[in-house]
């Protein structure tokens, strides 16, 4: 081994830089291809795992691993060759190369784990952003896209003079991605367990035969919640429970009073807590919602002119996932008829992020489920109606959905019959109806159809 005359400098890459060759940029676009290539596989996995079954996802997600995959596979190989190292001693030839490419490896991995970070940084970002249309204050976050580029630049010599600049920038984008994944979660619970009030509620004055038939009634649920509805008496003891939506009242089931009264039935309407008169400080989206029912059914048995050991119940959106959960919990409960359930709160929360707030369901809805599991002090995994509904068999069950549902998809519907035993009714997709739009959408169907199902097992 020949020494290395006393002074001699090897020094890896000279601080002015070395010129890119023609083989660095044939490595460069042969592990580019590799990158891209492994990187769109990795893209396409997780749009697979986290069930995104749209194809403009899928694309979205193949062309985001791809990016990264393509940065993490070529960038360290210009990085290399363009930056200096510090004018280090070495005995030998031998002794500078171990060292150098020692020091190779760890600037590549460095880069490596840096380019895959702030990647994943940079598409929290761009993924919130594009939410900006229902939340203005969103947009911002586009100035953060860049964030894999700008830690790649901070690597190279010639823009180190900006690096502290670069660095201020890189963890002010961390920093924000992390707020953006609280805050977005934040805010998505807040609107899960307060829910705005529905604006095209029907009007009681537009029935004049309830209106002059109904009694004003409170009760308690299951936990001493006080709750309060409307009891309308009809021809016979038969009563059918009427149970609301997400973002409505008692009024919300008037129409459905309407043809049940004219049925003959009696119908007992009333808000859920924390809706409309009815105590509570929150929606538990059908975790204590399901104790209303039993609370409703108690009260049936307390009076005198309705049979509360054999009761009809209806319900729409999450009021149709409470009717399937306080049936599998209820025996008197004999007749149950669903409309747009949800299958479970994971499923409800995350098509509510992808329809209402145009973002994905992944990252946010579980995120926005933990907090809500925290701040309510609930489970979600025991709010799974397609989990539950096995259990109202030998009692009959009814499942309807609109076919042009987007707020809850017609998937739960199909999920949740799938699960149920006998009896049941074929499930019933209506043309044309959206969330909960079916007595608006056919009105003499649907009430034909209800009414012929509680006729043939709560015979009034």
């Amino acid at each position: 081994m020949e020494p290395l005359p006393h002074g001699t400098n090897y020094s890896g890459f000279p601080p002015q830089g070395n010129p890119i060759t023609i083989r660095d940029v044939n490595s460069s676009i042969r592990n580019t291809i590799v990158g891209v290539g492994g990187g769109g596989i990795v893209g396409a996995a997780i749009w697979g795992a986290i069930e995104m079954f749209d194809i403009s996802w899928l694309l979205a997600w193949i062309i985001a691993g791809a990016t990264v995959g393509g940065f993490e596979a070529s960038a360290w190989m210009i990085v290399k060759r363009r930056i200096g190292t510090s004018n280090t001693q070495y005995g030998s030839a031998e002794e500078y190369r171990s060292t150098s490419s020692r020091g190779d490896m760890k600037r590549n991995l460095a880069i490596l784990i840096g380019a895959a970070f702030f990647g994943i940084v940079a598409a929290i970002h761009g993924v919130t952003a594009t939410a900006a249309s229902s939340m203005i204050f969103l947009g911002i976050l586009w100035l953060f896209v860049p964030t894999p580029l700008v830690f790649l630049a901070s690597m190279w010599r010639p823009l180190a003079r900006y690096r502290k600049l670069s660095n201020w920038y890189l963890a002010t984008s961390t920093v924000l991605s992390i707020l953006v994944l609280a805050g977005v979660g934040w805010i998505g619970s807040e609107r899960g367990i307060h829910p705005s009030l529905s604006d095209d509620l029907p009007v009681l004055a537009d029935y004049p035969q309830l209106e002059a038939a109904l009694e004003n009634v409170t009760f308690q649920s299951s936990d001493g919640t006080l709750l309060s509805g409307w009891f309308i008496p009809g021809e016979s003891p038969k009563t059918v429970i009427l149970l609301h939506g997400f973002t409505d009242i008692r009024d919300k089931m008037l129409p459905h009073a309407d043809f049940l009264h004219d049925a003959g039935y009696s119908v007992l309407l009333f808000d859920f807590r924390s809706r409309g008169q009815s105590a509570g400080d929150a929606v538990t989206l059908g975790f204590h919602e399901q104790g209303d029912v039993q609370g409703a059914v108690q009260y049936l048995k307390d009076r005198q002119d309705a049979d509360g050991e054999s009761v009809g119940v209806l319900g729409i959106s999450m009021g149709g996932a409470t009717a399937i959960l306080g049936a599998a919990e209820t025996p008197e409960l004999t007749a149950v008829v669903s409309e747009s359930a949800f299958k479970s709160v994971d499923s409800a929360i995350a098509s509510s992020f992808e329809h209402f707030i145009d973002l994905p369901a992944f990252p946010f809805a579980p995120i926005t489920v933990l907090i809500i599991e925290k701040r309510l002090g609930i489970k979600a995994d025991q709010v799974v109606p397609e989990d539950r509904v096995g259990l109202i068999s030998p009692r009959p069950v009814f499942i309807i959905h609109g076919q042009e549902d987007e707020t809850i998809v017609p998937g739960d519907a199909e999920a949740i019959y799938a699960a149920a035993k006998e009896p049941k009714e074929d499930l019933w997709f209506i043309p044309g109806a959206g969330h909960a739009e079916g007595v608006e959408i056919a009105p003499e169907e649907y009430a034909k159809r209800v009414v012929d199902f509680f006729n043939l097992y709560l015979e009034p």
